[in-house]
């Protein structure tokens, strides 16, 4: 949870040279009064990345990356927006401001889990090595894994014993085992403490900055459950981690897309193939949040999970999800009855990458899949299936997308295109004219006499001056603090745009704002997080809303503004002509940030 006001942050910021900070990671060559480089975020052979020491902003003309020197900290070294602070206050030399006793004591047991999981993984690490774990390289050297794959992804063993960890800890460490317990390495008993992992391979998980945060494990013999992983900690959170992007980061952003699969090995197969821009979802289900957390290295995924029915499941599942977050998806189609560990290990490296490089669109999937549900031969097959994929391409927003799988469709399904065209366009008007602006019915978002859609949210495009409603800017407001309340991390992204509690019109909103900030609560809190909790979740996407409610913020900002050059443009006095000149250089800056950064 950030703990920095406005305030501070821009203490910091202003205490830093950006210039010296990307120089860090960057070759910069001073042009006039700016400097430039190979931009850090995509490959080229001539520098397009700039960096203006005067108004401590870059931008790379090339692949349009841009901000100031939290933006390029957050984006280049996979920081929180909370870590970039704390990391430039401390190179600076700007004291952190003192934590209340709750949030001290969190802040410490936190870095005390992570140097119990530290621990634990050279313990594991050393006994993968030792007498204890021949059998354990046996296994994994008949899955593909030899010792030099072992050893760069840190892989252990927890022997088969009830107290190894926890005698390697009472030796190594002074911190108490009832905070082990609480980071998910030893259980309790009537007889002390025991390890939680006995008998199985370990795969160290870590966080984008390197820190080990929580552990998969896999028994090597008969025993159930065959995976068990870290429960839930104050660092672990397995709906929020995905596995291996410590070691991937810079490969997925080299290469613009994430391969993603299901589990370690499919991993670690992949990458020693070649395939080194890879995650792994743990084995559980995709969520909103590995969603956001890929978004923040690539919009593009490549979902490569079993062919199972499990697998073709999970894949459904991660492709809604995915495309939902905004990002451009295919699926790479493992051979029936195997999976993409088997698949990697059958296959020399070239294979394999032809393989991910010809991945399927994720439209293009879904209607094979549909119609391989179906005997499209029959008649009734034919139909059913239609109908079914009809539905999916009724909800795309691209018409040229519509129009050209609506033709892939047709001549899969041996149909007339015509035919299957006009009835795509009946289903898309009928559904049309179920969701009238401010009528969405089930899919309102905001109390009943205010229901809008994203579209509806819209004030103005970018080429009008017109401002939003009243009640659009409660709509927006609304939706925005209902998704921060269910994911209080997107307040990081605000801080990082300037957006605090005072960018509410909504006092309620302001008030819960600052809660949620400082990590604190009271009754007033309580009682508008029901009100809020109380409605359906946003339909539209997290960073739709995040530019409505900015832009709402820049018309108020502009029109108070435009109040005071009105009130101040017939007077003469010397200090007010000064003060009207100030402000119109102000004026004309924000209106330089705004209308740019709407049009992309």
């Amino acid at each position: 949870m950030p703990q920095f006001d406005q305030e501070f942050i821009e203490k910091v910021r202003t205490a830093v040279d950006i210039v010296e900070i990307i120089g860090q990671d960057v070759k910069l060559t001073q042009r006039g009064r700016n400097f430039v480089g190979l931009c850090p975020f995509h490959d080229e052979k001539t520098p397009s990345f700039t960096v203006s020491p005067s108004n401590q902003l870059y931008y790379c003309f090339g692949c349009g990356s841009g901000g100031n020197v939290y933006t390029y900290l957050v984006n280049s070294r996979n920081m929180t927006f909370p870590e970039a602070v704390a990391a430039l206050a401390q190179h600076a030399g700007v004291e952190l401001p003192k934590l209340p006793p709750q949030q001290s004591e969190r802040r410490q047991k936190i870095q005390q889990i992570y140097e119990l999981n530290r621990l634990a993984a050279v313990y594991y690490y050393r006994m993968l090595r030792s007498k204890e774990g021949q059998e354990a390289r046996s296994y994994l050297v008949q899955r593909g894994i030899n010792q030099e794959l072992a050893k760069q992804f840190y892989l252990g063993y927890a022997p088969d014993s009830w107290d190894g960890l926890v005698s390697y800890l009472k030796e190594n460490t002074e911190l108490p085992l009832e905070l082990a317990k609480e980071a998910g390495l030893v259980i309790s008993g009537k007889n002390g403490y025991y390890d939680r992992f006995r008998d199985r391979v370990i795969f160290p998980i870590c966080n984008l900055n390197k820190r080990f945060v929580g552990f998969g494990a896999r028994t090597i013999g008969p025993g159930e459950p065959k995976y068990l992983n870290t429960p839930e900690t104050l660092v672990f959170h397995k709906g929020r981690n995905l596995y291996g992007l410590n070691w991937s980061k810079d490969s997925i952003k080299q290469k613009n897309y994430v391969v993603l699969v299901e589990g370690y090995t499919d991993y670690i197969s992949l990458y020693a193939k070649g395939v080194t821009n890879t995650a792994a979802s743990l084995g559980t289900a995709f969520t909103e949040h590995h969603a956001r957390l890929i978004s923040r290295l690539t919009n593009n995924v490549v979902i490569a999970y079993d062919s199972d029915k499990a697998g073709v499941m999970a894949t459904q599942r991660g492709l809604q999800i995915l495309v939902d977050a905004g990002l451009s998806v295919k699926v790479a189609v493992v051979p029936e009855g195997s999976d993409p560990d088997a698949f990697a290990r059958s296959q020399e490296p070239h294979r394999v990458v032809e393989w991910v490089e010809r991945a399927d669109p994720y439209l293009k999937y879904l209607i094979d899949q549909i119609a391989a549900r179906h005997e499209i031969d029959s008649a009734e097959g034919k139909v059913n299936a239609a109908k079914e994929i009809i539905n999916i391409l009724r909800q795309v927003e691209s018409i040229i997308e519509q129009a050209e799988y609506s033709k892939y469709a047709a001549e899969l399904l041996n149909m007339d295109q015509a035919v299957f065209a006009a009835e795509l366009n009946r289903a898309a008007g009928r559904a049309g004219s179920r969701e009238k602006p401010g009528r969405r019915g089930t899919d309102s978002h905001i109390a009943p006499k205010n229901r809008y859609t994203i579209k509806d949210l819209h004030g103005a495009s970018a080429s009008t001056a017109e401002t939003a409603s009243p009640e659009q800017v409660q709509a927006v407001e609304t939706s925005v603090m209902r998704i921060l309340l269910a994911n209080p991390g997107f307040i990081d992204e605000m801080l990082a745009l300037g957006l605090g509690a005072g960018s509410f019109t909504n006092p309620d909103y302001k008030h819960l704002f600052t809660l949620l900030l400082t990590d604190a609560w009271d009754k007033q809190g309580e009682a508008i997080a029901d009100r809020l909790l109380g409605q359906a979740e946003p339909p539209g996407s997290w960073r739709d809303y995040l530019r409505l409610f900015q832009e709402n913020v820049w018309s108020r900002s502009l029109a108070a503004m435009e109040e005071k050059l009105v009130l101040m443009e017939n007077h003469r006095e010397s200090d007010v002509l000064l003060q009207f000149c100030q402000l119109l250089r102000q004026y004309a800056k924000l209106r330089k940030e705004i209308f740019p950064a709407r049009s992309r």
